[in-house]
């Protein structure tokens, strides 16, 4: 308690002495520019005064407002309702997983609507409705890594394209969600188009996914993006 006492005097000792020379500094100035001895030293303890009493108006101003914050502040906590504390507890392992497994398959979800959207924009003139949805279901097939080796499904009949555009093709989807080897692309274009393919062998499939031919129809993407 004294060590504040002590505190305060120099404190407001040191205000005193700044505005006392303040005050002489106007002083002087006023008598240098002519003023008489009384009005100048009334100058002085007028500006001296009034410059202690600025700075304890500031003083308490910042006192009240700075207590008025505090008290706002641990008001507001003590209101915090139950069920927001309990949503500000770390998470937990499970719930870690969840988010993560949730943020994973959101991701799946978009990149599977680009490669629907890029194939219905690409494939739309050259295929029929019905086969469009049922490469739609080949896709999603395909982006969960299924192998179509071995599997029998009805193959989507496509006109006017060559064999090099539905390699193409192939080679944006294989890139697009990089799920499996080429050997895997070439695979599901021999299983998907089969009555385009089927006089092609899966090693020329391969071999042609991405062999540059400059009057294809389906150009070579390395990012896939679709047209709005």
């Amino acid at each position: 308690m004294k060590n504040k006492y002590y505190e305060y005097i120099i404190i407001y000792l040191s205000v005193a002495l700044v505005c006392a020379a303040i005050g002489l500094i106007v002083r002087a100035t006023v008598v240098a520019k002519g003023v008489d001895a009384f009005s100048a030293n009334t100058i002085f303890w007028l500006i001296t005064g009034l410059g202690i009493l600025i700075y304890c108006i500031l003083t308490v101003l910042i006192q009240g407002l700075s207590d008025k914050m505090i008290i706002f502040f641990f008001s507001r906590r003590k209101n915090v309702k139950p069920e927001q504390l309990e949503a500000s507890k770390p998470l937990s392992l499970e719930d870690i997983r969840s988010e993560k497994q949730e943020e994973l398959n959101q991701q799946k979800a978009e990149r599977l609507g680009i490669a629907i959207q890029y194939s219905r924009k690409t494939l739309a003139p050259y295929i029929s409705d019905a086969d469009m949805k049922l490469l739609y279901e080949y896709i999603e097939m395909y982006s969960e890594g299924t192998s179509f080796e071995k599997i029998t499904i009805q193959p989507v009949k496509i006109k006017e394209l060559t064999t090099t555009d539905v390699c193409h093709f192939g080679w944006n989807i294989w890139n697009h969600f990089n799920v499996a080897d080429q050997w895997g692309a070439a695979q599901f274009l021999k299983t998907v188009f089969h009555e385009k393919l089927k006089d092609v062998e899966l090693k020329t499939i391969k071999k042609k996914l991405k062999i540059f031919e400059p009057n294809s129809t389906i150009k070579i993407q390395e990012i896939l993006q679709t047209i709005e």
